[in-house]
């Protein structure tokens, strides 16, 4: 029997690619998983799940779906056929357009969430400074101290903004300053781990920009990847992702179980 690229219990991303009433597509990336699977058309997979909330999704529009399988990463063009409920579990009964096929573009399972977060430009001087004294070791204790002094002349006020996703390949964030792809920022995030909070800091490098509304006023939308990051960060990032993958899957048990219980 030929060994099938997705099984279940793949995580699955899911965007919306296409309204059957030519409504708005979401702009937002849900989470769900695969429930079950004919190896060839048809799919059920679990409704996702917004901000503690169960998605409407429409009957007739159209998904793309990333899974997250133990052979990497999958894509599929899916068309939702009915949705319904399956004892404490909402269900949404999928016809795959394209047979899941490799997916290389990304790396990393991507959490979408609020968390404040500060981040600062970082000029092309400053990082030829960072790694020039790296990379140099200094007899001199006198000669360390006065470049790490010159390193402070460089280093400018950090600025408040807000995180709405990350993975263990980068972040997107909104604030209001509009920057260019390639510029480097430094950013500082608190993951709140089950048992602790971790100030996590890292180098990014700008790669997307884009003009959005928030709440009557225009912002930026920065996306960025890590820029030299080292194992134990990203390691760092990508428990944190999980735990709180696991932590809003318990939530969301937890709130189809009091649903359940009012009925």
């Amino acid at each position: 029997m030929q060994k099938l690229a997705i099984n279940i219990g793949d995580k699955i991303e899911m965007t919306h690619a296409r309204s059957s009433v030519r409504g708005k597509l979401s702009e937002n990336t849900y989470v769900s998983n695969l429930l079950d699977y004919d190896g060839w058309r048809t799919a059920k997979i679990s409704a996702p799940i917004f901000e503690g909330k169960v998605i409407p999704v429409q009957v007739g529009d159209e998904y793309d779906l990333c899974f997250f399988s133990t052979s990497g990463l999958y894509q599929s063009r899916v068309k939702i056929q009915e949705r319904y409920r399956d004892k404490k579990m909402f269900v949404l009964g999928v016809e795959m357009l394209t047979r899941p096929t490799k997916y290389q573009r990304r790396q990393f399972f991507r959490l979408d969430c609020v968390l404040k977060m500060r981040y600062r430009l970082v000029s092309q001087e400053e990082k030829t400074l960072r790694d020039f004294i790296a990379a140099s070791n200094f007899d001199d204790p006198e000669l360390l101290e006065r470049y790490m002094k010159k390193l402070e002349e460089f280093l400018g006020d950090w600025e408040k903004a807000t995180l709405t996703d990350i993975s263990g390949g980068g972040v997107r964030f909104q604030c209001d300053d509009k920057m260019s792809p390639d510029q480097l920022v430094e950013i500082s995030i608190p993951l709140a781990f089950e048992d602790e909070t971790v100030s996590f800091h890292c180098l990014t490098k700008v790669v997307a920009v884009a003009d959005i509304a928030l709440k009557g006023s225009r912002q930026i939308e920065l996306r960025c990847e890590f820029f030299e990051i080292d194992k134990e960060k990203q390691d760092t990032v990508v428990k944190y992702v999980f735990e709180e993958q696991r932590r809003r899957m318990r939530n969301k048990l937890g709130s189809q179980q009091g649903v359940d219980a009012d009925d």
